[in-house]
């Protein structure tokens, strides 16, 4: 009896410090036909953690909700566009992870991948210094990078201690 305790409780545990990708909203550019989105909807699904996946031919927004566990890199989903030879523009995500950094020089650290960004404020810079070391919910624009490359900043809108 202790030993499943003792699982339940690891279990629970390693749930609450995992931090990922709760949503994306990706700009595709270069969908033009309808078979061109049904490949970027059949890569995205093809990314372990992803739960669905809807893709907007007129606006080339394809959304991106993520089960509550998963290991999703911003680089797979670049790479999802970038195989069926479109171009990802600006995401907006949303994500939790952990709040790293020196007062003025803040990171978020999505756990589970290697992606880590410096957050700068899309408007006016929020007093994040209570913050510092713990796991935070995280919306924003990760900007438009070049082919094969990941931005390695966040320009936040909301940041929140994660309950």
């Amino acid at each position: 009896m202790k030993k499943f305790i003792l699982a339940g409780f690891l279990a629970l545990s390693s749930f609450a410090a995992h931090a990922q990708y709760e949503q994306v909203n990706l700009t595709v550019f270069g969908m033009d036909c309808a078979p061109c989105a049904h490949a970027i909807h059949v890569s995205m699904k093809g990314i372990p953690g992803v739960s669905t996946v809807d893709v907007d031919l007129n606006t080339g927004l394809v959304t991106i909700k993520l089960a509550s566990v998963n290991n999703a890199s911003m680089r797979q989903f670049n790479q999802a566009v970038e195989k069926n030879g479109f171009t990802h523009k600006d995401a907006e995500i949303v994500a939790k992870g952990k709040l790293t950094g020196t007062v003025g020089a803040f990171f978020l650290e999505v756990s589970g991948t290697q992606d880590r960004y410096a957050l700068s404020p899309a408007t006016t810079a929020a007093d994040l210094t209570s913050l510092l070391g713990k796991t935070v919910t995280v919306t924003g624009v990760v900007p438009q990078s070049a082919k094969g490359k990941v931005s390695d900043t966040l320009r936040y809108k909301t940041i929140t201690e994660a309950r």
